[in-house]
């Protein structure tokens, strides 16, 4: 019998999120699923941006080759290549529910139905981002309006990226059962409570814990008596005549002077608030899953079925002097990956891995050949054997590289202007680029990045 496959994926979850992972967030579901998952400590996306690293993960193919290096690109073309339409080939009933964000968004996301569909998809109920809920037209958009809620909504979002600050925590005017993360997993739970004996693939995409910090009251009030950890902060950088980039422009104001007046104007207070209210989001999403797993054990499903927990991105929080995501530091471009194969036994995996490589290791765990792009199955790394050596992601013109635990960040010149040791610097506090110590490591990320550029048939 094949097995089914369960596809939790969460928008803007930060890689040490998890309880069980020392962090305070309440995750007692995903922390169960974990005891006996595959869990890969070190995966890192292929772009800290939605619309990038979606697109890469379901083609295997790197921003820059899908020329998709920011959330105004256009996305993947009706014509693109996924590994979803491969287990839909291979006999499965293919569901989506929630954010997708695979093309760019439109003023109705059911417009575009059929073209999401041709990725493999086919039944789709399509969110856009919670930032857009009230602005782009979905079900949820009709579902808010049938039921009075719009207009407040609607509101409430414009008080918070209008008028501002964007950091406001305050709780939404929405009852928390027609929230949309709650909606997303009831739609789920609707098809799941009916889905036949017949192999199936659903994917059910949580918008959240994406700002705003607008999580319902009643989980934000679960860490009132919560101290936070002190945000990280931006690194020293040794050389302060280093090569500069993004990170930079985000922090001077010239990247986005609005959204760094708004960093500059945040106080200690507003940073434990936010990260209260992100905490009290992850929570209720992991409630959300424990229904959703709840539903498979009773109709005796959970046993046939691979269960997978990951996020596009991670989330800032304060850290590095910043909020949301867009760089390569840890928060924001790692990410959490559990696996959960009734035929496996639980383990850590802790060898960097990439997020794109999740879709040809589902095919070969239902017993597909599900190489797609540069992505290849981690059922080998599952099994013992020895993993990839380099992680690449990108986002704005610039290049990361993973590699032998130095992480280097090249500006759009292709110059190294961030480079730190993560077995010495887990923290990212000492930015070592520019300076004669570093000067062989740099030559050797040049040499990878060179090397990666050849496989991937990327000139400069």
């Amino acid at each position: 019998m094949k097995k089914n496959i369960l596809f939790l994926m969460a928008d803007q979850f930060a890689y040490h999120a998890l309880g069980c992972l020392g962090s305070c967030a309440k995750t007692p579901v995903l922390d169960y699923l974990a005891k006996d998952a595959q869990q890969f400590t070190s995966c890192y996306t292929a772009c800290p941006l939605c619309l990038p690293a979606r697109g890469s993960l379901a083609t295997g193919l790197y921003p820059e080759e899908l020329n998709t290096m920011d959330n105004y690109s256009v996305g993947l073309t009706p014509e693109s290549v996924t590994w979803m339409q491969r287990i839909q080939e291979y006999g499965y009933q293919t569901s989506v529910f929630g954010k997708i964000h695979l093309h760019k968004f439109v003023d109705d996301l059911r417009d575009l139905e059929m073209q999401t569909k041709g990725y493999g998809y086919d039944i789709v109920n399509e969110l856009p981002g919670p930032r857009t809920y009230g602005m782009m037209r979905s079900d949820y958009y009709d579902y808010l309006s049938e039921k009075g809620l719009l207009e407040c909504y609607q509101e409430d979002m414009r008080r918070r990226y209008k008028t501002g600050p964007v950091y406001d925590s305050s709780p939404t005017p929405l009852p928390t059962k027609d929230y949309a993360d709650v909606y997303i997993a009831d739609r789920a739970l609707e098809y799941l409570e009916k889905v036949s004996e017949e192999p199936w693939f659903c994917t059910v995409s949580f918008g959240g814990p994406h700002d705003p910090w607008d999580t319902p009251e009643e989980y934000t009030r679960l860490y009132d008596n919560i101290i936070p950890p002190l945000p990280l902060l931006p690194p020293k950088s040794i050389n302060p005549n280093r090569p500069k980039g993004v990170y930079d422009e985000i922090l001077n104001g010239t990247y986005d002077p609005s959204l760094t007046e708004d960093i500059r104007n945040m106080t200690k207070e507003d940073v434990i608030a936010i990260r209260r209210s992100y905490y009290g989001h992850i929570t209720l999403i992991d409630e959300q899953i424990g229904r959703i797993l709840e539903c498979l054990k009773r109709r005796d499903l959970l046993e046939n079925t691979v269960v997978v927990f990951t996020a596009d991105h991670g989330e800032e929080n304060g850290d590095y002097g910043l909020i949301f995501k867009e760089t390569f530091f840890e928060t924001s471009v790692r990410v959490p990956m559990l696996i959960w194969d009734p035929e496996r036994q639980g383990k850590k995996i802790n060898t960097p891995i990439e997020l794109m490589d999740l879709g040809p290791t589902l095919c070969e765990l239902i017993g597909l050949d599900g190489e797609i792009g540069h992505a290849r199955s981690l059922v080998p790394l599952m099994q013992g054997n020895a993993g990839k050596k380099r992680v690449v992601s990108q986002i704005f013109g610039e290049t990361m590289i993973l590699e032998d635990s130095i992480k280097a960040v090249f500006n759009k010149e292709n110059q190294i202007y961030l480079l730190f040791d993560l077995e010495k610097d887990p923290e990212e506090s000492l930015n070592i680029a520019g300076t004669e110590e570093a000067a062989l490591l740099e030559k050797k990320m040049h040499q990878s990045l060179v090397s990666w550029r050849k496989e991937t048939k990327l000139v400069f």
